[in-house]
């Protein structure tokens, strides 16, 4: 049988770090989405990442050490996750998809200056090597033929979504005012100083809740700290987050700098799936999303004032009639079952063009 045509292809998922963690970001989240879903279509799926030994599993789907590339014929396909997984790849010369959250250059964008040449690296080791590429967004695909050509095919799979969420819990936000949500990372310096800004400019309409982790010295320097204002939750697993994002009133999604194709936020489809308004930057790749539904307000880039006044806006706005057509739309545009099908078949392109 022609291996293309395989529902059993064996497809390697190459990650950067240990996979069996708590599944607190959106990396470990978006990993196990797709991982599942591979595994559902009947795709013979294992995660391949720097860990000791065989035996830990995500599932059904095995956790295997890095030692296993170096098996020939151990995997159909090997898909990379993320610009450092291509550091792990060692004697592997198999076929190979790379995903790339964004396609970096020598200048932007500039919060990725401390690790620039290593993502230089890693996006020239994927034009030699890889048949296919993957990115979020019509944006990251223009730069990667207008810096690379078109020597690989290139797929758009965006970040997804659970098809079915958990039950409801208990609201965990105190009662006194209106519970603005910022969920996930703080991936820039001027993203810690907008929410600050934020919480300083509503303090009388909200209080901005920031649930996930401040990662503002890992680009350059020292952590950035918020204002007091903001009511920091930390790190949780995705399950529990979903009682932030069902009990808020607006989901606030922050540009990381001025360059579009860097704003690709997997927030918005977070918020959108658990029913919740939209705040977001301008500036945004993917504001088009809940701008189609008319379901929030985006605010000019780095304007606090105006940041305020549509934030206002939106908590005077009745949005109970839209919330279940939006959560229905975005699961089905966006579950990581549908997204795992286009993985699945990108997968057996590589394979078939072996």
């Amino acid at each position: 049988m022609d291996r293309k045509a395989r529902s059993d292809l064996r497809i390697g998922l190459l990650f950067h770090k240990n996979p069996l963690a708590a599944p607190v970001g959106i990396d470990l989240v978006r990993l196990r989405g797709l991982s599942l879903g591979l595994a559902r279509l009947g795709a013979n799926v294992a995660v391949v990442a720097p860990v000791a030994r065989e035996g830990g599993r995500l599932g059904p789907v095995p956790v295997l050490p890095l030692a296993v590339l170096a098996e020939a014929g151990r995997f159909d396909v090997l898909k990379t996750c993320y610009h450092f997984s291509l550091e792990l790849l060692g004697s592997y010369d198999g076929p190979l998809v790379c995903r790339f959250v964004r396609v970096v250059d020598e200048t932007l964008p500039q919060r990725d200056a401390p690790f620039r040449e290593r993502l230089l690296v890693a996006q020239s080791i994927a034009r030699e090597r890889a048949w296919g590429v993957v990115t979020n967004n019509a944006f990251n695909v223009r730069r990667w033929r207008q810096r690379y050509g078109d020597r690989q095919r290139v797929a758009m799979i965006p970040t997804g979504c659970p098809a079915s969420l958990p039950p409801l819990g208990p609201n965990p936000f105190a009662p006194e005012l209106p519970p603005v949500l910022f969920l996930g990372s703080l991936a820039s310096r001027r993203m810690a100083s907008m929410l600050s800004e934020a919480a300083e400019r509503l303090r009388e309409q909200a209080v901005v809740h920031f649930v996930g982790r401040n990662k503002t010295d890992l680009y350059g320097g020292r952590t950035i700290p918020v204002s007091p204002l903001v009511a920091i939750h930390g790190e949780m697993e995705e399950r529990a987050t979903w009682d932030y994002v069902r009990h808020a009133r607006i989901g606030l999604a922050l540009a990381a700098g001025p360059d579009v194709f860097d704003n690709d936020l997997s927030k918005v489809v977070a918020y959108l799936r658990g029913g919740l308004p939209v705040l977001g930057e301008a500036r945004l790749t993917n504001s088009r999303i809940f701008c189609r539904h008319g379901f929030g307000a985006v605010f000019r880039y780095g304007d606090g004032h105006d940041l305020a006044a549509k934030a206002g806006a939106i908590l005077a706005a009745d949005y109970e009639a839209h919330r279940a057509l939006v959560m229905t739309d975005t699961a089905s545009r966006y579950s990581w079952d549908g997204l795992a099908v286009a993985l699945l078949s990108f997968c057996r392109m590589a394979v078939g063009a072996s």
